[in-house]
């Protein structure tokens, strides 16, 4: 990377920037979130043997799904180094790689979901149907060409500076799925009930919707560069290979943390189901919260692209630098909320005045309690990835989340929770010190990146 003399921005000026650019990305993330609330709300409405058969589904394909979504993630930095060099080709050629990358993924896991649909609900527990495990993955992964394809047009738009389009396609999306999801699983008016299909359905149709709906808003933004890069194999075919191998450390890396969670949440069962209950609700409210984050650390990773493709090292390490300040402002201001009102948190997701929740809310307040800890460094390391993305330093941040995640949260959370009798709150402590572990080494290695002198 070679440096040029960076123009006086001052910290200020960043700041500014990366909220001009952070706010949509944050709507968008709420928005998508937004989509998974309504699609269990409409489920749940069904009965409990759907929403135990999605539930069930749903485990397996996500975790699959996220990987494949973290090697799209790739497009987004590629496209702002290229925007920031004012290179007009490039930004086109990893839209189209994105588009074509997005077709071959999908050929790949796509089968593997469907065979997956006869194989899965034959290790179904007692009590969870296995015919609506099988309907819902066939159907709601039919959304799965259309969501990849979104990712590629989201990153085009958010990489050059355009995210406000991403926001109201999503804020779209939520209203096509709020009105279909409900009028196919009950059957309003002439339409017939499909049930557990038919609110899988919706999620897939809105994923339809939405990447139609930006697929021309991202064509529009690339402009006449679009007519410099051939359709065929040539460059498009080599961009290909390049955002694939920036984008399975990303996918893996994903896959790493979700996995921590999924893990933690197996084991945290063998404690019982009232604990169980208690952690569900805990882990929605932090995901909730932690949109926030997320899409400040995907403003920053096209800040620090931009300045990066640009060759202004020290600029870039500003930005990296001024997003994981707000990052960990908000994170902290979260943890603050967490611990004085931790009902108010709950609030959102059960009926706090209930007395049959009385001990599931004791329980959950604990979690977040433990909870409130990890915010600050939470933030931290989902930013640092996110800046580490737009320098396209990808593979060793995914060797930091492995150790922090498999080797020091689930270790020390299972020793904890089982060797020193601490329980539950002993796996709880783990996450704490696995995401601390990966938030430190993370900024560590961000720094390391962008120190003075580097090229």
């Amino acid at each position: 990377m070679t440096t040029l003399p960076p123009p006086t921005v001052s910290t200020t000026a960043e700041l500014r920037a990366l909220l001009k650019l952070a706010g949509p990305v944050v709507a968008s993330q709420f928005a998508s979130n937004a989509l998974a609330l309504i699609a269990t709300a409409v489920i749940g409405r069904l009965g409990a043997r759907e929403l135990a058969a999605a539930a069930y589904a749903n485990a397996s394909y996500y975790l699959m799904f996220i990987m494949v979504v973290g090697v799209m993630l790739s497009v987004a930095p590629r496209v702002a180094q290229a925007h920031g060099a004012g290179d007009g080709a490039g930004v086109v050629r990893a839209l189209r790689g994105g588009l074509r990358l997005a077709a071959l993924l999908t050929a790949l896991v796509l089968p593997l979901m469907w065979a997956l649909s006869f194989i899965l609900p034959n290790f179904a527990p007692a009590g969870v149907d296995r015919e609506l495990v099988a309907t819902y993955l066939r159907v709601y992964s039919l959304g799965m060409l259309p969501n990849l394809v979104f990712i590629a047009l989201r990153g085009t738009l958010e990489g050059t500076g355009k995210p406000g389009p991403v926001t109201l396609v999503a804020l779209a999306g939520v209203g096509w799925a709020a009105l279909v999801a409900p009028a196919l699983a009950f059957g309003w008016g002439p339409l017939p009930r499909l049930g557990l299909a038919g609110a899988a359905g919706a999620s897939a149709s809105a994923a339809w919707v939405m990447a139609a709906l930006l697929w021309p808003l991202a064509w529009r933004r690339v402009g006449p560069a679009r007519q410099t890069v051939p359709v065929g194999e040539g460059p498009v075919g080599d961009e290909v290979r390049a955002l694939f191998r920036l984008g399975w450390p990303i996918g893996l890396t994903l896959g790493a943390e979700g996995g921590m969670f999924s893990v933690t949440t197996l084991l945290i069962a063998r404690f019982g189901p009232e604990v169980l209950a208690a952690q569900n609700v805990t882990m929605q409210a932090i995901t909730a919260l932690f949109m926030v984050p997320l899409g400040i650390a995907s403003a920053t990773g096209v800040r620090v692209g931009n300045e990066a493709g640009a060759g202004r090292v020290a600029q870039a390490r500003r930005a990296g630098l001024v997003g994981m300040g707000l990052s960990a402002g908000v994170m902290l201001a979260f943890a603050a909320l967490e611990l004085l009102s931790p009902r108010t948190v709950f609030s959102v997701f059960v009926n706090v005045n209930d007395p049959a929740n009385a001990n599931l809310l004791a329980v959950a307040t604990g979690f977040l309690g433990i909870a409130a800890l990890f915010q600050l460094m939470d933030g931290l390391q989902v930013t640092a990835n996110g800046a580490l993305r737009g320098l396209q330093d990808t593979r060793m941040p995914l060797l930091v989340s492995l150790v922090a995640y498999w080797v020091v949260g689930l270790g020390l959370g299972s020793w904890l929770a089982f060797g020193a009798g601490l329980g539950a709150r002993g796996l709880w402590f783990g996450l704490t010190a696995g995401l601390t572990f990966a938030g430190l080494a993370l900024v560590g290695r961000f720094l390391w990146r962008t120190r003075a002198g580097r090229s």
